[in-house]
């Protein structure tokens, strides 16, 4: 089972949070949150009572110890839970997003499979002018081609994608009774990860033989800066 994220909700002391002002108001909120879990990390991460796997922004320790390291982010996560209420809860048990940089906690760990994927990040646009902000410079020709998408449909969108090789760790975890839970998939580089290490806890390292990416719907980019490639979005 792989991890999205949960979604972004307005927190309740918001007046009017889907007016103007509300808006503004929770992305300062969520800004001022950033910025005290950036300046908590950079005091508190790597863990100081947990011990490194690898090479890997990934700690292991006992239940004690992950509990006690979990206790110090604590005031931070009940904060961020405030943005994103759906985080751990039935049915998906969705983690907060990446981009908080909170670590990801993980109890009753049996075994952590290490691998690397060939992966693609995608995004979209609708707008030649958003789409150069975000991926940077293309020649005169291609930015007529990617322009005369628009000039044909005013519906059409452009989408980027960028290759890159993607840190995952399938995580698998044993229920109350000792049984063994289907494995989750955790992105966790950005993140770091917080293991509660069982008993004979295991460690199986791919990152050697990269897995392959899937078959990619899009050939032939409109556009190419050898960073992101253009297409028109099927």
């Amino acid at each position: 089972m792989s991890r999205r994220s949960a979604a972004f909700v307005a927190p309740d002391y918001i007046d009017d949070p889907v007016s103007k002002d509300g808006k503004k108001q929770a992305k300062a909120l969520l800004s001022a949150l950033q910025e005290d879990i950036a300046s908590f990390r950079n005091e508190q991460f790597p863990p100081d009572i947990l011990r490194q796997i690898r090479d890997m922004p990934i700690f292991e320790g006992n239940l004690k110890e992950v509990q006690a390291y979990r206790q110090r982010w604590q005031p931070l996560i009940d904060r961020a839970m405030a943005f994103y209420p759906a985080a751990y809860l039935p049915p998906d048990y969705l983690p907060l997003p990446a981009s908080l940089e909170i670590p990801q906690f993980i109890f009753h760990v049996q075994r952590l499979h290490l691998t690397k994927t060939r992966a693609k990040e995608s995004k979209s646009f609708g707008s030649v002018a958003a789409l150069v902000e975000k991926c940077g410079d293309y020649s005169e020709q291609e930015l007529e081609r990617m322009a005369a998408v628009f000039a044909n449909d005013d519906e059409a969108r452009l989408v980027a994608h960028r290759e890159f090789i993607d840190l995952r760790a399938y995580v698998f975890c044993r229920d109350s009774k000792g049984e063994m839970l289907e494995p989750e998939r955790v992105r966790f580089y950005r993140t770091g990860l917080i293991v509660h290490a069982l008993p004979d806890f295991k460690i199986v390292d791919s990152r050697q033989t990269p897995r392959k990416r899937r078959n990619d719907a899009y050939s032939n980019p409109i556009a190419d800066n050898s960073m992101w490639k253009i297409y028109r979005k099927k």
